[in-house]
């Protein structure tokens, strides 16, 4: 696979279409997933993770756990909602994220420049084009 097959690209002009490319992706999870989500302060990340759960069957309302660090929600697989935006690189380095990791389920991390380089999962960054755009850009590294 080509660099350029694992990532797709997408401009997004509603908070209801980032929804459902969130939507669109969670079709293609299975348990074991972890994705990264990278982007400014709202960017979209949470409304991206809403999406991501909806379309996971999660039934919860689901919301930015930054004071709690992660949530769990039951769906279709279990999903770990992490929020690392309250830490700094330092105190999220030593955050054991590999314990947050679901073997079941399906770990999503906001916030993910704070724990270095990512080798394996899915990368989705969410860039502010303007007031109301956004452009998504999801790079798969499962395989």
């Amino acid at each position: 696979m080509s660099q350029t097959e694992r990532i797709n690209k997408f401009v997004s002009d509603a908070p209801e279409k980032t929804w459902g490319i969130a939507r669109q992706l969670a079709r293609s999870l299975k348990p074991g997933d972890v994705l990264y989500l990278y982007g400014e302060l709202g960017s979209g990340k949470t409304v991206f993770v809403k999406g991501l759960c909806e379309g996971l069957d999660v039934k919860d309302d689901v919301t930015s756990p930054s004071f709690v660090i992660a949530t769990e929600y039951e769906g279709r697989y279990a999903v770990t909602h992490v929020d690392l935006y309250r830490l700094d690189a330092s105190a999220a380095s030593d955050l054991p994220i590999e314990e947050y990791v679901l073997e079941r389920g399906v770990t999503v991390i906001e916030w993910a420049d704070r724990i270095g380089k990512v080798e394996k999962g899915i990368i989705v960054r969410i860039s502010i084009v303007d007031h109301q755009k956004r452009g998504i850009e999801i790079e798969d590294l499962r395989y």
